[in-house]
């Protein structure tokens, strides 16, 4: 197999990874943030808006991860061969 091949197996996994960590953030955390938020906007002690904390999982989850993923693959080529 090629190193590219190890490269996308990698990324892959680490995707699959990150959208497990997408799916846990927007079933147990987001909605505790936006509660929390929209209690404080009646009090007008406003914080951080939960969106952000989102597009921010997000875009560590689905680019950021898969990225790493891709670049770590050519190890898992060393460790096999």
């Amino acid at each position: 197999m090629n190193a590219g091949i190890y490269g996308l197996i990698g990324a892959l996994i680490f995707l699959v990874a990150g959208l497990f960590e997408v799916a846990m953030f927007r079933r147990l955390i987001y909605p505790t943030l936006r509660r929390r938020h929209e209690t404080a906007k009646l009090t007008a002690s406003q914080g951080a808006d939960p969106s952000r904390f989102l597009y921010i999982v997000q875009l560590q989850s689905l680019v950021i991860l898969p990225i790493i993923g891709f670049m770590l693959g050519d190890r898992i080529k060393s460790f096999l061969g």
